[in-house]
């Protein structure tokens, strides 16, 4: 029998298509082609950061700064310190916001029996309160900082067009104290579930700089077996290869399926989380042979950027905001022929840009590769391991455990065929 629904409850259309008599499976997206690094050859640089995070709604902002990034290394502007704190802080929500919403809504139901993500508020209506001022917050931060809560319009090359006030400041940390208690609530939830017992030898990669658990100042690609490169050498790291079943190319390292985001974070940096979220994780270990536990690492996670954010305002408040930050430069146009490359680690995983921009400051070649694109090659061996590793099991629950799978590893489909 073939196996040719789409999967339901993730981000965009994609299907496993499953040989029950062979016992075997491939990952089908059909998602169709939109063609973002076309769209932006020929135009000024600085449209680049309008532009691309429109192939995302989830996680627009890490589209955003990553695109940022490319455009300043590119034309070698230099930020402060304040617009570096100021980026974090919005990827802290971009991380919160886009967490929050796959656990509760898209994983969550899965392991409670439900259909739909929004029948929390009357089977558990304490977790559905926590999912929404998880959101609510979160969504808080992004609209003050970036000017919106989807698609920032204060962040340009070299700073900020606006930066809140102090007073809005102080409102925020009141309002990221809210927090606090309903991230917790997440982690002893999600390290409370019956997860599938899966064992999968997973190769986990993530941006790191080797002192801090980083998201925006990542120096290096880090493996979980060892490779340490530098961020440059993303493309001789990252293999994307064309497949004729998929809209989306599959990211491989040397030909061995590689998994990104919350999981291969802790994979690679746990040893420099801190506060409360290092005790949840010393308590509650994830079980890095099992992909399942991705949602597990992202509600640690949660609780991480919770105190990341607390802490980013306490800073900000601490050493105002540098003037620098709204003091943007006016030359677009480099003396010469440049390329520039920006990174990030997105809530799932590293997100790579580069762009080529000639001396009338035009984009003459852009290069993108997405998170999802490196897991999507995670995603069908891990597949694959659950098959045959469920064959004493009737055929509608493997078919419900490859579901949970793909959940687990939240794709966002419409970034994998940008």
């Amino acid at each position: 029998m073939i196996q040719a629904d789409f999967i339901t409850k993730i981000e965009g259309h994609g299907r496993l298509r499953v040989n029950w008599a062979q016992n075997k499976v491939q990952l089908e997206i059909e998602e169709g082609e939109r063609l973002f690094e076309g769209m932006v050859v020929g135009r000024p640089a600085t449209d680049l950061y309008w532009i691309t995070p429109r192939i995302c709604g989830v996680c627009p902002i890490a589209h955003n700064l990553a695109s940022l990034k490319a455009v300043e290394n590119a034309l070698d502007i230099k930020v402060s310190p304040s617009t570096v704190l100021l980026r974090r802080l919005l990827l802290c929500a971009q991380i919160i916001q886009s967490h929050a919403l796959h656990l509760y809504f898209l994983a969550l139901p899965d392991y409670l029996g439900l259909d739909s993500g929004t029948q929390l508020v009357k089977t558990h209506p304490k977790y559905f309160a926590d999912a929404l001022e998880l959101k609510r917050v979160s969504d808080l931060i992004a609209e003050t900082i970036g000017g919106r809560g989807i698609h920032p319009t204060t962040t340009t090359a070299g700073g900020f067009h606006k930066v809140p006030s102090m007073e809005q400041f102080k409102k925020l940390k009141k309002e990221a104290q809210k927090m606090e208690e309903a991230a917790c609530g997440t982690v002893n939830l999600f390290s409370s579930l019956n997860y599938p017992d899966i064992k999968h030898n997973l190769l986990f990669f993530s941006q790191t700089d080797g002192k801090n658990y980083t998201t925006y100042d990542g120096q290096f690609i880090s493996s979980s077996k060892g490779l340490k490169v530098k961020i440059e050498s993303y493309r001789k790291t990252i293999e994307e290869k064309v497949k004729a079943y998929s809209t989306a190319k599959f990211g491989y390292y040397k030909g061995k399926g590689m998994m990104v985001g919350a999981l291969a974070r802790l994979a690679t940096q746990a040893n420099f989380l801190t506060g409360e979220a290092k005790d949840f994780y010393h308590r509650h270990k994830p079980d890095f042979g099992n992909p399942y536990h991705n949602n597990l690492a992202q509600a640690i996670e949660i609780l991480y950027f919770v105190q990341e954010a607390k802490g980013l305002i306490d800073k900000i408040l601490e050493k105002d905001i540098d003037p620098a930050v709204i003091n943007l430069p006016t030359n677009f146009k480099p003396k010469k022929k440049s390329k520039g490359i920006g990174a990030i680690e997105a809530p799932r995983g590293g997100l790579y840009y580069e762009i080529e921009v000639d001396t009338n400051g035009l984009v003459t070649e852009a290069n993108i590769i997405t998170p999802t694109v490196q897991n999507l090659s995670s995603i069908e061996e891990s597949a694959q391991v659950v098959l045959n590793q469920t064959e004493n099991l009737e055929q509608e629950r493997r078919k419900e455990l490859l579901e949970m799978l793909v959940r687990a590893y939240d794709p966002c489909i419409t970034c994998s065929v940008h």
